[in-house]
């Protein structure tokens, strides 16, 4: 019998959700197609959370943390202005994942806001990012302007919240919650071979 798959809940705009999306490079899929690890958008401030930008001591806080992580890894973190709502990005990762391309969907938003900056809270900059990663951008350009997955974005949270997820990113394997960041090679044996 298959293990269950491994569930990382993550946040677009998280910088130890970024890092554990760059380092942990575990296929979504196993040799027989079944999932070995699902990656679960959570939300760290869902609408109507006011919005806000790196110089709020939380999110300050947050990269002072992500920095101290990676610093010996060599992965250099420089915080965007900006710190968009992301219902809308994990809506397009949901929609990407019914077409085939979730795990290219969710590395080029992360590449699009950590490594270029961009206003990941907006329609037309992941409408880009999809056409990027092959989707139709008329379907996709619709999927996100009539709220498609925006139910699944909100159950994913309240299903995390019963869980005992609080913060991101976490890492489930059914049977333990990983939190922060864990020595990889620790975090490694949470992780189902593929």
């Amino acid at each position: 019998m298959p293990r269950p798959a491994v569930r990382i809940y993550f946040d677009f705009v998280d910088p130890l959700s970024y890092v554990w999306s760059r380092r942990l490079e575990t296929p979504s899929e196993g040799v027989d197609g079944t999932p070995t690890v699902e990656w679960v958008g959570f939300e760290l401030r869902p609408p109507p959370s006011p919005l806000t930008d790196t110089r709020d001591p939380i999110w300050v806080e947050r990269w002072s943390r992500a920095r101290a992580a990676v610093a010996p890894t060599g992965l250099r973190l420089d915080p965007p202005d900006l710190v968009p709502w992301t219902r809308k990005a994990h809506e397009l990762h949901l929609h990407a994942g019914q077409r085939g391309v979730g795990d290219a969907v969710r590395t080029a938003i992360f590449g699009a806001y950590f490594g270029a900056g961009q206003d990941i809270g907006r329609v037309d900059v992941l409408v880009a990012i999809g056409v990027g990663a092959g989707l139709d951008p008329t379907e996709t350009k619709a999927v996100l302007d009539v709220d498609r997955h925006e139910a699944d974005v909100t159950a994913q949270r309240r299903e995390a919240e019963a869980s005992g997820v609080t913060d991101v990113p976490r890492l489930w394997d059914g049977t333990r919650l990983a939190e922060g960041f864990p020595d990889l090679t620790g975090l490694g044996t949470l992780l189902p071979d593929a």
